[in-house]
């Protein structure tokens, strides 16, 4: 099935908004079309829009480039070309996909991600217990974003200028991402971490992975505590295997 919406009026329908609670209690989105739930009580997520689907092509479709990854733009496209160099050796999906989880493993920050996505829970963890979240928290989102990437669909990127240094010393690329008769607004935040930009969050529309996933988390939490959270993703992780 076509992962990606037909025009920019399906993207725009896709688009997650804030969640509120619905009469059945259980947390849902309210988007432009009809509500959809978001976590059920075994945390059962619906398969993501265009929007948040692109959290790894976007990323890695520019322009191939084997140049030193100076700045942000120049990691994406050098990550790029060794994305492209797993599919042409790798075509087997259970294999691409391991090769590609390998890719980000050198360029997504999932702690500065776990970090941001806790917020307050982040310092009330102990170090055991924040190297748990992440772990989890990353096999979730790889599996997620990496298990529909298409080799064969063409996603083209237009940069918006040069990287834009924010208040909080994190570097933002701002570009617009086309696959088809779709098109979103698709930003990319960085931190330098030693001598590398690592990515750590991804704007669709002006929707944040970070507080997306920190919204719904914050009510599980809320509601049954951090192990409660952990239980729930280390379940859907298990259920969903590779």
């Amino acid at each position: 099935m076509d992962m990606l919406p037909r025009s920019r009026e399906h993207l725009l329908a896709a688009a997650p908004r804030p969640p509120g609670r619905g009469t059945d209690g259980e947390w849902k989105w309210t988007p432009c079309r009809p509500i959809q739930r978001v976590f059920s009580g075994d945390m059962t997520m619906n398969r993501p829009p265009f929007s948040f689907a692109v959290f790894s092509l976007a990323w890695l479709f520019a322009c191939p480039s084997l140049a030193a990854p100076a700045d942000p733009i120049a990691l994406i496209k050098a990550k790029y070309a060794e994305i492209q160099d797993v599919v042409a050796r790798k075509p087997e999906p259970a294999a691409m996909r391991a090769g590609i989880r390998t890719v980000m493993d050198t360029f997504v920050d999932y702690q500065e991600l776990g970090r941001r996505t806790l917020a307050d829970q982040w310092e009330r963890l102990d170090d055991k217990r924040r190297a748990e979240f992440v772990d989890e928290f990353k096999k979730m989102i790889q599996r997620t974003y990496v298990k529909r990437f298409n080799p064969n669909k063409k996603v083209e990127i237009e940069y918006h200028g040069q990287p834009e240094r924010q208040q909080d010393g994190t570097v933002l690329v701002a570009t617009t991402v086309r696959s088809g008769r779709s098109e979103a607004r698709v930003d990319y935040l960085f931190h330098r971490r030693g001598n590398q930009w690592w990515a750590f969050d991804v704007i669709i529309d002006d929707v944040s992975m970070v507080k997306n996933y920190r919204k719904q988390f914050h009510d599980i939490l809320k509601r049954e505590g951090f192990d409660g959270l952990m239980e729930r993703i280390r379940r859907k992780n298990a259920k969903a295997g590779d």
